[in-house]
């Protein structure tokens, strides 16, 4: 900061740190003297926050590049402000995107009552009123956490407001390269598994890439780039119920309950039902095929000694791409243009399933935005900052047939007729603690736009600073979804006619049904 004045010295205060959306205020003392004459103050005091009654803290760039972070979230670093707690901390350090959540819980409000911008950008799900895009640690300048009496220009928000800006580039070329590994064979193994003499299960997670920024033209025109790439696969033991072979011969004798036969009204003897009473095409289906429904291979426990007798292994996955750009020019001395744009498209899913009639769901959400601002400097006491943004977050949820032995026509190979839209099969749920096979398939597509518009204007009067603007945000939402019975439909057995929901089962008298909808 350089002050002159006539009849006084020159006075030149800093540098000094000035911290995203903080209002500073610098007392500077002039000596009298010629304006040939300067003064230089190299070292400032702390400047103190005197002019906002706002509470929160400041993350800086070295604090989220060099504290650890798993998952490489930066909403885990909101945490470390007073007043934020969470919960659920996995929902946090699952990766950089949660669908169910995700968010700090800020001086008791729900985590749904925060707000994130980027470069003064919305860059929320609007939908799930949780955070929509999570930029690289690497790549953010720095993050303001306000936890309570926002300033007017922040709103929207009951909770926490979290402001972050991107880097910028400068005169000079710099970046980095990053890479951070997770696996099984480094992961300590837990207490219980290790006492079992267990091992990890398969687990393997990179998250790389790097930043660069530099000139585009000395002094007036500035450039900068990131990209961070995530690739995650999970593989681990998985147990499932199947019905034992005795069971499917119709000899339910180990069974503690009278099995009735609905047509006679009486209990079937020895608790036996005729391999000719097994009329539901689903059972003779899965017992037909030990490739697509295999026998029991581990001890049963329970009561029926069932429980758990399918040992196998499942997995999962999730990938993720993302990137922004920025450039920043120095139209003159009076004019600044800064625009951003970021794309990041995120994908999890299952990868494997304990049993080849179990179905899977993958979620993708791919995410555009951008942010465009002008500040002019109108006067030596006037200065006006005009912003347009844009940000879409698009989620869809669809279920996969992972083993690929039921087909796009899986309701028909297990003798359900009608068509269906996505491969699979219906769920049917067999009751007596069997494992339900297939699934309802509740899709969805989600998506939503968000388009900001904004302008401050700041006007130094005599001793009085104003401050004045207004803030315009349009939100498009659209949510499609299949309903209750979702896209493939469901059936349910409960016992209600014969007293065990398995006999229900091979007998094929159902509870409930639902049909499936596109």
């Amino acid at each position: 900061v350089l002050a002159e004045s006539a009849g006084f010295k020159k006075a030149l205060l800093g540098p000094f740190p000035l911290e995203v959306g903080q209002i500073a205020r610098v007392d500077i003392k002039m000596e009298v003297g010629e304006m040939t004459q300067a003064v230089e103050i190299t070292s400032v005091a702390p400047i103190l926050q005197t002019e906002s009654t706002q509470t929160g803290d400041t993350i800086s760039s070295t604090q989220s590049i060099t504290l650890p972070l798993n998952g490489r979230n930066f909403v885990s670093l909101t945490l470390l402000v007073p007043g934020a707690v969470t919960p659920d901390p996995s929902s946090i350090t699952a990766g950089p995107r949660a669908f169910n959540g995700g968010g700090p819980y800020v001086n008791g409000n729900r985590e749904q009552g925060n707000n994130f911008l980027l470069d003064g950008m919305d860059i929320n799900d609007t939908i799930g009123n949780v955070v929509g895009y999570n930029p690289s640690p690497d790549a953010l300048s720095e993050m303001k956490v306000g936890t309570g009496n926002h300033s007017a220009e922040f709103g929207n928000a009951s909770g926490a407001t979290v402001n972050m800006t991107l880097k910028s580039g400068t005169n000079g070329i710099h970046g980095d390269l990053f890479e951070f590994l997770r696996n099984n064979a480094l992961d300590a193994t837990d207490f219980f598994t290790n006492r079992s003499g267990g091992t990890n299960p398969a687990f393997a997670r990179n998250v790389y890439g790097g930043t660069l920024g530099g000139p585009i033209v000395k002094d007036k025109a500035f450039f900068f780039v990131d990209y961070q790439g995530t690739r995650q696969r999970q593989r681990g033991s998985a147990s499932a119920t199947v019905i034992p072979a005795d069971f499917r011969a119709g000899n339910l004798s180990r069974y503690p309950v009278a099995v009735k036969d609905p047509l006679a009204g009486a209990p079937f003897p020895g608790n036996q039902i005729p391999l000719s009473r097994i009329v539901n095409p689903v059972a003779k289906a899965l017992f037909a095929s030990p490739q697509l429904y295999p026998l029991p291979n581990n001890p049963g426990t329970g009561s029926l000694k069932v429980t758990n007798d399918y040992l196998s292994s499942s997995g999962n996955f999730y990938d993720n791409d993302q990137a922004d750009a920025k450039i920043d020019y120095r139209l003159s001395s009076k004019d600044y243009l800064a625009g951003r744009f970021t794309i990041a498209r995120y994908g999890d899913g299952t990868s494997q399933v304990a049993l080849p009639v179990l179905l899977g769901v993958t979620w993708n959400a791919p995410t555009t935005g951008g942010v465009t601002s002008w500040t002019r400097t109108i006067s030596p006491t006037t200065v006006n900052e005009a912003r347009v943004g844009f940000t879409r977050v698009v989620i869809i949820n669809q279920t996969t047939d992972p083993a690929g032995l039921l087909g796009a026509n899986g309701n028909a190979n297990m003798g359900i007729s009608g068509g269906q839209p996505i491969a699979g099969m219906s769920s049917v749920t067999i009751g007596d603690g069997f494992t339900a096979l297939g699934s309802a398939a509740s899709d969805k597509v989600v998506m939503d736009n968000t388009y900001s518009y904004g302008d401050n204007l700041t006007r130094q009067s005599g001793r009085h600073l104003l401050k004045m603007g207004f803030q315009a945000l349009r939100c498009q939402q659209s949510d499609h979804h299949p309903g209750n019975n979702g896209v493939l439909g469901l059936f349910t057995y409960t016992g209600s006619y014969t007293g065990s929901a398995y006999a229900d089962f091979l007998l094929d008298k159902l509870a409930s049904k639902g049909r499936g909808s596109p």
